[in-house]
C-alpha cells in the first residue's frame, strides 16, 4: 500500500501495542501477522515498541488485523471511527429533519469519543455538528462560539477541512447583522483559497460572498463573484457545497433581476438537497423559489410555493427560515389584497422570533407591517414602522434595504402633501448609497 499515509495526530508510538492486543485477540501468531511480505522478527519490533512501522506497512497489518489504519492509530476498536463518521452523516440528516435533541446528542458524544482518543478531526467534526444544531434553532452566537471551536481544533489543518466551520462562521456573523465582517471573513479566505488553488474552497466563498455584496448595495460586485462560483462549479464534486454555493448565488442572481438564471440554480440545489434527504434545506429552496416567483409577478403560484416551504420549516423547527419564509408570504398575501392576514402572519413571526430575531429581520417586519398600515390608511404608524426599518437596515449595513426603504417612505410622504419631510427622507438613501 504505497498511498498509505498516517493521519493527522496519530499515535504512531502506540500501534505496536495495539496490534499486539489485537493480535492475541484473534489467535494469530507473530508470523500468521506478517504474512509473506514482513518477517516474524519485524512484527515483534513493532510490537515491542523497538521500531515504528511506516504508513504503508501498518496499513499492511490493520488489513490482517481486520480494522483500519485510522483505527489502529487512534486505538478505536475495530470499524468504530468509519461508524462514527456514519453516525454524524445520519445525525446531520436527523437535524435537517428536525430532531435536534438527537441529533445534539449524537454530535456530543462523538466529540466526547474523539477527545479521548485523540482525535482532533472527529472531535471538531461534534463541535461543527452542534453549531448546525444551533443554527438550526435560530440562535447565531452559540452557533458562533460552536463553529469557531471547531475552527480552532483544525487551525493547521488545509482550508479544505477548516471549510465547514468557516462556512458555519460566515453565517454566524451574518445571521448577528455584522455584514462587513461575514464579508471581510469570506474575502480573507477566498485568498488563500486561490492561493493555494483548492477549487472546492473557491467557489463555496466566491457563493458567500455574493449575499454580503447585494446587502450593502453593491450588485455588481455581487454579480461578480456569483459569476466567477459558476465557473467553478464544474471542478466541484462534493454535492452539499455545490447545494449550498448554488442557493447563495439564486440570491443573488435573483437581486440582479436575472430570474432564469436563479431558476436554473435554485433547481440545482433543491434536487441536491433532495438527494442528500435534507428536509429543512429543501424547504429553504422551495422558500427561494417562491420569492423569485414573487419577484416574477406571479403572485399565486408564489404563496403555494411559500405556503410549502413554510408546512416544511415549521415542522422541522428551522426557526429563522421560518420566520424569513412567513415574511415573505406576509407580503406576497398583502399583494394579493388580504391585508388582515398578511398582519396575521407578521403577528406570528414576532411571535416565533421570541427574542431570537436577527435585526435585518426585524428590519423586514417592520417594512411589511409598515406597507400594511399604509394600505389601511394608517400613515402614522406606517411611518414609525418604516422609519424603525432604515434605522435597523442601516445599523447592520443592509444599505440596499435602506436605499429601498428611504424611497417607500418618501414617496408615502410626497403623497401626504410633505414635500420637505420627504426630501429629507430621500437625502437619506442618496447618502446610504453614496457609501457603497
Amino acid at each position: 500500500m504505497p498511498d498509505a499515509s498516517f493521519p493527522p495526530d496519530a499515535d504512531v508510538a502506540g500501534i505496536g501495542s495495539r496490534m499486539l492486543e489485537l493480535r492475541v485477540q484473534r489467535g494469530l501468531t507473530q508470523t500468521d501477522l506478517a504474512g509473506d511480505r514482513f518477517t516474524r522478527a519485524y512484527v515483534s519490533s513493532i510490537e515491542g515498541g523497538k521500531r515504528t512501522p511506516s504508513p504503508a506497512a501498518a496499513a499492511y497489518f490493520a488489513a490482517r488485523l481486520g480494522t483500519d489504519l485510522e483505527d489502529l492509530c487512534f486505538g478505536y476498536p475495530p470499524g468504530r471511527r468509519r461508524a462514527l463518521l456514519a453516525e454524524a452523516a445520519e445525525a446531520r440528516v436527523v437535524l435537517s429533519e428536525g430532531d435536534t435533541e438527537r441529533a445534539a446528542a449524537v454530535y456530543e458524544a462523538l466529540s466526547a469519543e474523539a477527545a479521548r482518543h485523540g482525535d482532533r478531526a472527529l472531535r471538531a467534526l461534534g463541535r461543527h455538528g452542534l453549531g448546525l444544531v444551533a443554527r438550526h434553532g435560530g440562535d447565531p452566537a452559540a452557533g458562533a462560539a460552536l463553529f469557531d471551536e471547531a475552527g480552532a481544533l483544525l487551525h493547521d489543518r488545509p482550508l479544505a477541512e477548516r471549510l465547514p466551520a468557516l462556512m458555519g462562521r460566515v453565517w454566524a456573523l451574518f445571521a448577528n447583522g455584522l455584514i462587513e465582517d461575514a464579508l471581510s471573513v469570506a474575502e480573507d479566505h477566498l485568498r488563500e483559497a486561490v492561493r493555494t488553488s483548492q477549487p472546492t474552497a473557491e467557489f463555496a466563498l466566491l457563493a458567500a460572498c455574493g449575499l454580503p455584496h447585494v446587502e450593502r448595495g453593491d450588485l455588481g460586485r455581487a454579480g461578480a463573484v456569483a459569476d466567477a462560483a459558476l465557473r467553478r462549479a464544474p471542478d466541484v464534486s462534493t454535492s452539499d457545497v455545490l447545494a449550498q454555493g448554488y442557493y447563495h448565488i439564486n440570491r443573488v442572481l435573483v437581486a440582479q433581476g436575472r430570474y432564469d438564471e436563479a431558476e436554473q440554480t435554485i433547481v440545482r440545489a433543491t434536487a441536491l438537497y433532495e438527494h442528500l434527504r435534507l428536509r429543512t434545506e429543501v424547504g429553504m429552496c422551495r422558500f427561494a423559489h417562491g420569492y423569485l416567483t414573487a419577484r416574477r409577478g406571479r403572485l399565486a403560484e408564489a404563496e403555494e410555493q411559500l405556503r410549502e416551504a413554510r408546512d416544511i420549516l415549521s415542522g422541522t423547527g428551522a426557526v429563522q427560515r421560518r420566520i424569513n419564509t412567513t415574511a415573505e408570504l406576509a407580503e406576497v398575501v398583502r399583494k394579493l389584497g388580504r391585508p388582515a392576514e398578511a398582519a396575521e402572519l407578521v403577528g406570528e413571526c414576532r411571535e416565533v422570533a421570541a427574542g431570537r430575531q436577527d435585526p435585518e429581520q426585524a428590519a423586514e417586519l417592520d417594512r411589511i407591517e409598515a406597507r400594511i398600515a399604509v394600505d389601511r390608511g394608517d400613515n402614522a404608524a406606517a411611518e414609525a414602522l418604516f422609519r424603525s426599518a432604515i434605522d435597523r437596515y442601516l445599523l447592520v449595513g443592509a444599505t440596499l434595504e435602506a436605499i429601498g426603504t428611504c424611497r417607500l417612505l418618501g414617496d408615502q410622504l410626497l403623497r401626504a402633501g410633505r414635500t420637505a419631510d420627504a426630501a429629507e427622507v430621500y437625502r437619506r438613501g442618496l447618502s446610504a448609497l453614496e457609501g457603497v
